[in-house]
């Protein structure tokens, strides 16, 4: 079944449904296969919450979903997987009309660490990595690959679902084969050092850096908070507990610093810096100037003038 077809029949599934179910199984093509059960989620009315009893691995065949698990807030689009754990709590809280999101749910006994454990690892890199796939698993429930649509790992996946569709010869023989294909290209695509290399929802303050660094001018919490994937309230107290300082300190610290940049330039009005750097008070951006760095902005541009034997009189 080719994947073009594959999602036009997926998607006639569910238009055809008149179920209030929130998961529509879909039946092997071979009544023998045992490794997974296929089910599509349900585009029903109602709240669409689960507790997973087996592993499970999400797809998204096509359209956007957003996910909570936990909480982390998962913006999903098509083509990307998500790994879930035994015990997972997760919560669909959206879905465009046109998504198809396919769930892979294994049979009991399946775990993770068993089946990662089994990869052929010669060297420590690779070791290594499998460690911290595991390790994020278990500690998180949830791991999430951002493959597109048009990788390799995404036509190796709806090869996967065409072929638990269909009845052919050694079946589960390809598909666990397949299987660990898909995950492989997806764990070298997304070029993994790190566990956060993998899942973007894991917070590292060097990125908030970089991402306060484009951003300084008009970031807000929850505009930050839904980029690395948290909600607001979680995301603010991480931030907090793992850099010793509020994100709102994080943002006018980088403010500060653009400020006195700017400062040094004739040709810019202490006005315009004021909007530049994000403030639409020049009140609140002199006492929090003030604060910083302990001389008024208008000082501050004098001797930075002078430094740089600048003139304007």
């Amino acid at each position: 079944m080719a994947a073009v077809a594959l999602d036009q029949y997926l998607a006639s599934v569910l238009k055809s449904n008149s179920t209030d179910k929130n998961e529509i199984k879909l039946e092997a093509g071979n009544p023998d296969f045992d490794l997974f059960t296929i089910y599509l989620e349900n585009h029903n009315t109602g709240i669409h919450r689960y507790q997973m009893d087996v592993s499970t691995i999400l797809y998204i065949a096509k359209g956007t979903v957003t996910i909570k698990s936990g909480e982390k807030i998962i913006q999903m689009k098509s083509g990307n997987v998500l790994l879930l754990t035994e015990g997972c709590k997760y919560e669909i809280l959206s879905q465009k009309p046109d998504t198809v999101l396919i769930k892979l749910k294994f049979k009991r006994g399946f775990l993770y660490r068993k089946y990662f454990k089994d990869f052929s690892c010669k060297g420590e890199r690779e070791v290594k990595v499998i460690e911290q796939i595991v390790d994020s698993l278990e500690n998180e429930h949830v791991l999430w690959l951002k493959n597109n649509q048009i990788t390799r790992a995404s036509q190796v996946m709806q090869h996967i679902i065409g072929g638990y569709l269909n009845n052919d010869l050694f079946t589960k023989a390809l598909i666990q084969a397949e299987l660990t294909t898909m995950l492989i290209i997806s764990i070298r695509t997304q070029r993994m050092a790190t566990p956060t290399s993998l899942d973007k929802t894991k917070f590292e303050k060097k990125t908030l850096d970089n991402y306060i660094d484009l951003h300084f001018a008009d970031v807000s919490l929850s505009d930050a908070a839904k980029y690395f994937g948290f909600n607001p309230n979680y995301f603010s107290n991480m931030v907090k507990a793992k850099t010793g300082k509020s994100f709102v300190d994080h943002v006018d610290d980088r403010r500060m610093q653009e400020a006195r940049e700017l400062l040094a330039q004739p040709d810019i009005s202490l006005r315009e810096i004021i909007g530049r750097v994000g403030y639409s008070s020049k009140s609140f951006f002199y006492k929090k100037f003030n604060q910083y760095y302990h001389i008024t902005p208008a000082a501050m541009r004098a001797e930075l003038f002078r430094q740089a034997n600048i003139n304007l009189k």
